[in-house]
């Protein structure tokens, strides 16, 4: 059976939309980057291991392609986000018109299944590359549909929706991301090398923020083994990899596992540089010695707020005081640090935004972003926020909060610009990485290149 992975591409706007990752319902690109689309490596791989099926992804937002080829495939899996629903479902349609069906893919389709199924032929509801691949199996040996836990679908024009699949603890036995299946043309201008490769080792998240969809599949955290990890790391330096982002909602939740890793790292002296994502209160001094020696150059944490009431309305669980020690030690540890922002999450005001401006001020993150709050599919504030245009959930578009969105739109750009323009930016990260040429290449790279959310905000056009 052939088998289609298609990441759609609907403007100039390069997303991250990831149907194992739920918090990546289609976030615009902040610089001039472009990041595998990860979840489709893993779920094509997952398939070609347990169905046998002939897989190929494409990722049209790196490569261009005639329509015709939909005609080659039996089963097109749509890569869908929220912000891009409506272009999706339009798009189900067409790619049916040449023969194959089509399932869709992601929490925003999992969640309106009911709705989406009216498009297309399955809706994928359960952890996409274990149902997608009871699916295609199924389909390959004609079997009964009714039988594929986890999926919603069309039987002779009458909606079904199977029983739920519960996910799988052992997250050991499934297999390596599918790289040699993706583009090569990926890049994103803050990593510190090239080329770049991205990967999963954890899903599902033990915090409680309002705001995320991260328990959309499963409320268990899960986790890869350090062994299991590393061995997927070395494959990717075996394949020339020298920049790998570990892309999970929170890499270093489980503290053993991560010292574990960074062990099995320096041991083997892998040239290789590496990034991850993570939350202020999970990390110390120790932890963040061993990832900076194992080659860890930059951490991304989620900071959302300056001010501690918004914190609470959030149910964060972290203390400004906490982010500002952290970030503190990543600065004596030689780490690099992004702080991410969120604007305008309901009960915000213009003196809780002042103190995320201050917060954001004093701490001097290597990068920094200010995302408007957006509610996501599957998260606890979801249902009871007004919905508006799937167009709107973009994350740069509207305001969900009292203040309106011109004004958040205004507040962003200025906060951007007084960030990033000024000449003591460049020289603090210059004096920091002590790496001149790579800090004055990006900064060369970004004027070039021109893209972005950031790009928008510089220029005052959002």
């Amino acid at each position: 059976m052939k088998v289609l992975m298609l990441n759609p591409s609907y403007s100039e706007r390069k997303l991250s939309t990831d149907p194992i990752l739920t918090r990546c319902t289609g976030v615009p690109s902040k610089a001039p980057y472009v990041w595998p689309p990860i979840g489709l490596a893993y779920i094509a791989s997952a398939l070609r291991k347990s169905s046998g099926a002939e897989v190929r992804v494409i990722d049209a937002q790196v490569e261009k392609f005639d329509t015709e080829i939909f005609r080659g495939f039996d089963l097109v899996a749509l890569n869908a986000g929220t912000s891009t629903i409506d272009y999706d479902v339009r798009l189900a349609k067409k790619i049916e018109n040449f023969g194959p069906r089509v399932a869709m893919i992601g929490v925003h389709a999992a969640y309106f299944h009911k709705e989406v199924i009216r498009h297309c032929d399955f809706v994928i509801r359960g952890e996409p590359d274990r149902v997608l691949a009871d699916l295609v199996t199924c389909l390959d040996e004609e079997g009964d549909l009714s039988k594929v836990k986890g999926i919603t679908w069309k039987d002779r024009g009458k909606i079904r929706v199977n029983g739920d699949d519960p996910p799988g603890d052992d997250l050991d036995s499934l297999p390596f991301q599918g790289e040699d299946l993706l583009s090569k043309g990926y890049y994103d201008i803050i990593a510190k090398r090239k080329p770049i490769a991205f990967m999963i080792t954890s899903r599902g998240c033990p915090f409680g923020c309002r705001f995320c969809s991260a328990k959309f599949y499963s409320r268990e955290y899960r986790f890869r083994s350090a062994e299991n990890v590393f061995e997927e790391v070395k494959c990717l330096a075996g394949r020339g990899i020298k920049d790998i982002t570990f892309f999970d909602d929170s890499f270093t939740i489980n503290r053993e596992r991560v010292m574990k890793l960074c062990s099995l790292m320096k041991e083997a002296k892998l040239d290789l540089s590496w990034r991850c994502l993570s939350r202020t209160d999970t990390v110390d001094r120790e932890m963040l010695e061993n990832m900076k020696d194992s080659g860890c150059y930059q951490i991304q944490f989620g900071v959302e707020s300056g001010d501690q009431g918004m914190l609470d309305l959030m149910k964060k669980g972290v203390k400004v005081e906490k982010v500002k020690e952290t970030f503190r030690l990543c600065d004596e540890a030689g780490i690099e640090t992004v702080g991410f922002f969120m604007l305008g999450y309901p009960g915000e005001t213009l003196d809780s935004i002042k103190n995320s401006m201050e917060l954001a001020k004093s701490m001097r993150p290597d990068f920094v972003t200010f995302n408007l709050f957006t509610p996501l599919p599957g998260s606890e504030v979801f249902d009871s926020m007004p919905r508006k245009e799937w167009g709107k959930y973009d994350f740069t578009s509207s305001s969900f909060c009292d203040l309106p969105s011109p004004r958040m739109l205004e507040i962003i750009g200025k906060a951007y610009r007084g960030y990033y323009l000024k000449p003591s930016y460049v020289l603090r990260r210059v004096r920091k990485t002590k790496e001149p040429g790579r800090i004055m290449m990006q900064n060369a790279s970004f004027w070039r290149k021109r893209g972005g959310v950031l790009w928008e905000f510089i220029r005052g056009k959002t």
